[in-house]
């Protein structure tokens, strides 16, 4: 059984895309189940030397490159608002969206894939405190941890993170996994679309104080569990 995972460039969608379908792509392979991934633009034609079952599309609001669709048994859609979700056989979102209804943002929580690195120490996302700043000078300032030029590598990451306890970031995979571990975040935006993503989550989590619970680091296992089960479908 093989698997195709689409994603786009880091510069252009930001490294949490890539990052997380790394994450999910070793999980599947734990599983016997072969992954291919490419990183690419949405204008290029899809050719891997294997043929594939199923295709995911995590890169945004993009369509699938051509010829997945024609190509694959079966399409999913990852956090995907525009013509991808459209022509999917499923749209699954990994991340809260402000469009959501109550209980959809909820599962959107729960089904966050978080780092196995993270997840190895007990979830504390109950404890777990939002504090929203209308600027990135002013979230730097107030935190003790915080990303600026060159990444890190995913392990040195991980370990700086969860050895922090205010960390500034924005709304994206950092965020989610740094409420995991139980921090005080420092939110601040990187655009307007960022800006209202933040201030909906902050919004949201002080009407329900039990919400950012609902990060629990079993999303990677339920996202590949939903592989498996859909691969022994279509087989």
């Amino acid at each position: 059984m093989s698997v195709l995972i689409i994603t786009g460039d880091a510069n252009k969608y930001g490294s949490g895309h890539n990052t997380r379908m790394h994450t999910v792509a070793l999980e599947l392979k734990k599983h016997k189940i072969t992954v291919q991934h490419l990183t690419i633009d949405t204008e290029t034609r899809v050719s891997v030397p294997l043929p594939y079952m199923l295709a995911i599309l995590d890169r945004r609001d993009t369509a699938f490159n051509p010829p997945v669709l024609e190509t694959a048994k079966y399409a999913i859609a990852v956090d995907n608002r525009g013509p991808g979700r459209e022509a999917a056989s499923l749209a699954l979102d990994l991340l809260p969206h402000h469009e959501m209804n109550k209980l959809d943002y909820e599962t959107a929580l729960s089904h966050v894939i978080i780092s196995p690195a993270l997840t190895d120490k007990p979830c504390s996302s109950q404890a777990a405190k939002i504090t929203l700043h209308d600027s990135k000078e002013n979230a730097f300032a107030a935190a003790d941890f915080y990303l600026q030029g060159d990444r890190l590598a995913p392990a040195e990451f991980s370990l700086r993170l969860s050895h922090s306890r205010r960390p500034a970031c924005y709304f994206g995979q950092t965020l989610f996994e740094a409420i995991y571990l139980g921090l005080d975040v420092q939110l601040y935006p990187v655009s307007e679309y960022h800006k209202k993503l933040a201030v909906d989550l902050f919004s949201r989590q002080l009407i329900d104080p039990n919400l950012l619970a609902r990060v629990d680091g079993l999303g990677l296992k339920r996202f590949c569990e939903t592989i498996q089960k859909t691969l022994k479908a279509i087989a």
